[in-house]
């Protein structure tokens, strides 16, 4: 997980105000430390759930944690915890504070192929539909995604085919 590292470092998270009222230096280690076990009920839970987010309200390392789950994704995640990073995610691109939200949703714009490919995998449909929700976030992306509910339906739940 080098660029996971790497993008961890990029970010002083020991200047950003966490959700649990410290700072965010606990973030990226949480982060890591629960990519190596199972993955938990609730997404994000003890590292992006009360701390990059509360609720729908975003926090100040929103951006930095958009972007370590994006690098960790690109990264090769282990696959049982897709279907909650890709919840993370859109808690992340829509959450309460437009400025933040759009500012997360910029950082998973770069690396849209990597959710088509979780609608495309039929890995998990859960994983599928919040990668899928994150992409309808995207008015750019409007005439692909049609293509890609169409051709990958089966991969997706009732509602979003």
């Amino acid at each position: 997980m080098k660029m996971l590292q790497l993008e961890i470092s990029r970010h002083k998270w020991d200047r950003l105000m966490c959700g649990c009222l410290s700072t965010a230096e606990h973030i990226p280690r949480d982060f890591l430390e629960s990519l190596e076990g199972p993955a938990t009920p609730r997404p994000g839970a003890g590292w992006a759930d009360n701390h990059a987010y509360v609720q729908s309200n975003l926090m100040q390392p929103a951006i930095a944690t958009a972007s370590i789950v994006m690098a960790a994704l690109a990264d090769g995640a282990p696959l049982r915890h897709r279907r909650n990073l890709m919840a993370v995610l859109l808690s992340l691109a829509n959450g309460e504070q437009d400025d933040i939200a759009d500012k997360c949703l910029n950082v998973i714009r770069g690396g849209t192929w990597i959710l088509y490919e979780e609608v495309a995998s039929g890995r998990s449909i859960d994983a599928a539909a919040y990668a899928f929700e994150v992409l309808q976030l995207m008015d750019e992306e409007s005439d692909r995604l049609a293509v890609f509910q169409a051709s990958f339906s089966e991969n997706l739940p009732q509602y979003l085919r």
